[in-house]
């Protein structure tokens, strides 16, 4: 053998070391990307479950909150009903009082004739 080749061989076998450096690093480079896909499933994961908790939490408050005007509501309709309803009954009465035909004794019998009004929000 010459040293012309040795020289062949040696290079030769530091191709072939060349190129199974290059295939190690494609491999390689795969192998890096899975793993940073995973983290950032993982980290993903990791924020979107409290997030989704607090979701939960503001939805039902949400709910809460929605029922509660639902009930002030009903309470002010209520409410504003038995306001015209004694507004109703004070203007009689204050005719009454003014009225030069309405003794004393008929205006004692209007208001203890008139039944008393309630409702659930006066309650």
């Amino acid at each position: 053998m010459t040293v012309q080749d040795i020289t062949t061989i040696i290079g030769a076998i530091g191709g072939l070391g060349g190129l199974g450096a290059l295939v190690a690093s494609v491999l390689g480079r795969r192998k890096l990307r899975a793993e940073a896909a995973d983290v950032i499933t993982d980290t993903a994961l990791t924020l979107v479950e409290p997030l989704q908790a607090r979701v939960r939490e503001v939805t039902a408050e949400a709910k809460e909150a929605r029922e509660e005007t639902r009930q002030a509501r009903e309470e002010m309709f209520e409410l504003r009903t038995s306001l015209a309803e004694v507004m109703t009954l004070l203007r009689r009465w204050r005719a009454a009082v003014l009225s030069p035909h309405v003794s004393r004794e008929e205006l004692r019998e209007m208001v203890r004739a008139e039944p008393v009004a309630t409702s659930k929000a006066m309650e």
